[in-house]
This record gives C-alpha cells, structure tokens and sequence, in this order.
C-alpha cells in the first residue's frame, strides 16, 4: 500500500519544462522547488559550488566571471544589483558595501576601492593642502599683522561655496569631527582689510547638525614680542561675558582649550605655541552663522592685543598692565562690534 503511494506522488510529477511526468528519476530546484524529468534536468539544470541543484530560470549568471550559482550562494552590487560570485565584487573601504566593477572607483592616491559615494567623502578627495599666500607681497610693511582661521564645519554643508573661495586655502578631514560630510578648512593668512570678506562668507556656513565638537581656532603672525605667556595673561583677565561675546571657549569648554599657565603645547590648550610662523588660539569656537556675529570682534581684539604687545620688548610688561588693556580692549572691540552690527541692521 505504501509502495503503491510513492509511485502514484511520482507519477505526479510534472517536469516544469517538458510537462511530461517525471518518474523516479526527477530532479528537483533547490530554489524554486520544481520538478524536472531525467532528461530536462541534463540540459536544464546546473550544480552550484555548494551541492545545490537548481534549474535554468532559477540559476544567477556572475556579472564578473560568468560563473553561475544558486540563490544562495549569490551576492549582489549594492548600486546596480548585478549578480556577484563569492570571489568577484569588490568591497568599498569605508562603507562595506559589496560593488561590480563598473560601479566602484578606485582612488590612484590611496590605492583603495569605494563606492561612489565614499570615493567623494574618503580622505584623498576631501583633502587640499593649503599653499599660503603673503597678504603682504609686494608691499613691504614693517610690523604686518595677520591672522588666519581653521574653520570646523561638523556636518553636511555647501563644500563648493568655501572650496571655490578665494580666502580659503585648502581643507581636509579631522579626526574630531563626526557627522557625514563634516571638513576642516583653513584661510588664507588674512590682514583687517579682509576681516568684512571673510565674516561675510562665515555668515554663509550653515549645517543641520549640531556644530558643538567644531572650533575656529585663529593663528596669528609670530614676532619675538608676542609671547604666549603675555596672551596667557590677556586670555585670563576676560570675564564670561566677554568670552561669549569674542566666541572664546576657554572659561567653559577646558576640555580642548584649557588656559594653564606654562602650558602652550599641543591639541587641547587654549595657546599652542608649537608653529613656527604663527601663535594659533584654540579658544575659539566654532565659526558659522550663528556666530559670524562675533568675529568682528574676535579679530579686532586680537588686533588691538597683538599691537599693544609690539609696542613693549619683552619683559617690559607687567601682568597687571597686560590684564587692564586686555579688559579695556575686549570692552571697544565688543561695542564697536555691536554698534555697527546695529548700523547694518537699520541700513
């Protein structure tokens, strides 16, 4: 009685090519679970690398190779869907992604393979290296004041406004920064006759993330008399208020800029003392335009600052002096800056 049941589901087979009924001998599709007689199943079938059987209009072709396989056993670019083998397709390096040939890009700088997307936003094709131009050349000044900004931006931004702008001189990526699409740009060496260009491009910078990681941090141009001791003491005299005001973070954020007197050496000091043309300040924070309102003023104390100091050999200053014309200076410029602000308004 058994037997007799076997035989009548056998009968029962049709081959899903021919129609014909597929007997003891049928092979089944590992994929779809039809049915194939003897005969169709030498012609119509075809035996994956992992023992699987599938039919014709089951199997995937490789893209690649040409190589063909199960279900299983296939992988697909993530852009364009083409079949991949395990051994064909290449992985982007930053995102993962399994890609066909005609979809990734291959980096000649770095050697490496990514999809489109990251092959636009890896290191090599976000990075410029900045080559400086003297604001000065070709007219000699005695004591030329300059100052540059490192401008964070943390997050998506219009990267062709600032690439393309002639105040920027190059931009990478920075370890601190974390949002998609997130650079660091660094300035020209500027003089106060660019200070109204260069607020006018901050005030151009918005992101949709929260910028709170990013800093502005300013250099200025290094002479024997501007020491970081002497801005030590200017930086420490500024109460709360006039920090917010100069965008200064030192009084709130010590974590990257602590103010420590003697210490002027490194990523997380308010003073870094190690470059060799400039005195950078890491006490500013980010630039964009929430806060292109308070470069003006940032700049113009830097200015006043970087003047008084040029005026008095070293150690011709006492702390107390250097102090009260910290505090005189952060007061005009802040005011003036609010001032004119307000003339533009009205305007």
């Amino acid at each position: 009685m058994t037997g007799n049941n076997h035989a009548s589901q056998g009968d029962d087979r049709r081959c899903g090519h021919c129609e014909r009924q597929s007997g003891e001998c049928a092979v089944r599709c590992r994929d779809c679970d039809g049915w194939l007689c003897e005969d169709c199943a030498g012609t119509k079938t075809i035996e994956c690398g992992c023992g699987n059987t599938v039919c014709d209009d089951c199997a995937r072709t490789c893209n690649e190779c040409g190589s063909r396989m199960c279900g299983d056993c296939a992988y697909y670019c993530e852009h364009c869907e083409h079949s991949l083998c395990e051994d064909c397709g290449y992985r982007c390096r930053m995102c993962d992604d399994r890609l066909c040939s005609d979809c990734q890009e291959y980096c000649e700088q770095c050697g490496e393979r990514y999809c489109p997307y990251c092959c636009e936003r890896h290191a090599c094709a976000n990075t410029q290296d900045p080559c400086y131009r003297d604001p000065y050349e070709g007219r000699p000044v005695r004591e030329p004041f300059t100052f540059g900004l490192e401008i964070e931006v943390d997050g998506n931004h219009d990267t062709d406004m600032l690439r393309n702008h002639r105040l920027i001189a190059g931009w990478c990526p920075d370890g601190s920064l974390h949002h998609d699409g997130s650079l660091e740009y660094q300035s020209e060496p500027m003089t106060m006759s660019q200070l109204t260009e260069i607020r006018r491009l901050v005030e151009r910078i918005a992101t949709d993330t929260d910028n709170t990681l990013s800093g502005g941090h300013m250099h200025i141009s290094r002479t024997g008399r501007q020491t970081p001791a002497r801005w030590y003491w200017a930086l420490e005299a500024l109460d709360g208020t006039q920090c917010e005001a100069l965008n200064m973070r030192h009084m709130t954020d010590t974590r990257w800029c602590e103010l420590i007197h003697g210490d002027y050496c490194g990523k997380d000091t308010a003073i870094n003392d190690t470059h060799r043309h400039t005195i950078e300040f890491r006490t500013f924070g980010p630039w964009h335009h929430d806060t292109a309102g308070r470069l003006d003023a940032a700049v113009h104390y830097m200015h006043a600052m970087w003047r008084f100091f040029q005026k008095f050999p070293v150690p011709k200053l006492k702390t107390r002096d250097i102090q009260a014309m910290s505090r005189v200076a952060a007061t005009q410029a802040i005011n003036d800056t609010n001032a004119t602000t307000a003339g533009r308004r009205r305007i």
